[in-house]
């Protein structure tokens, strides 16, 4: 039993050691991360992807512009609900969320 307990214990302090490494503000510097897991996805730097990877049940990992470029979609529901962002202070609007997501995996460019 008190192995049980020491063993639950341990793993509680180990869990919110990795909480509490996880981001909560990042900065806006770009220095582009490409990671694959369902697809590819884009981050405007590692502290944006390590964000991401604290809030997923499986991990994301990092590769290539070329092997994750392989995985972007290129076909999105055309509901329109319009989104934005901005990129090197152009903003730039998008029919949805998908097709900013696909623009975003084919280019690099990261908005915020």
């Amino acid at each position: 039993m008190k192995l049980l307990l020491l063993t639950c214990l341990l793993l509680v302090v180990a869990l919110s050691q990795v909480s509490a490494s996880c981001p909560e503000n990042c900065p806006d510097t770009e220095d582009v991360v490409w990671a694959l897991g369902g697809g590819c996805n884009v981050f405007r730097n590692k502290c944006y992807f390590d964000k991401e990877n604290c809030q997923r049940d499986s991990a994301l990992t990092i590769t290539t512009k070329e092997e994750c470029q392989k995985f972007c979609g290129n076909a999105c529901i055309q509901i329109y609900q319009p989104v934005g962002g901005i990129y090197k202070g152009q903003e730039r609007s998008f029919g949805n969320e998908c097709e900013k997501r696909e623009h975003t995996c084919q280019t690099g460019e990261t908005f915020v």
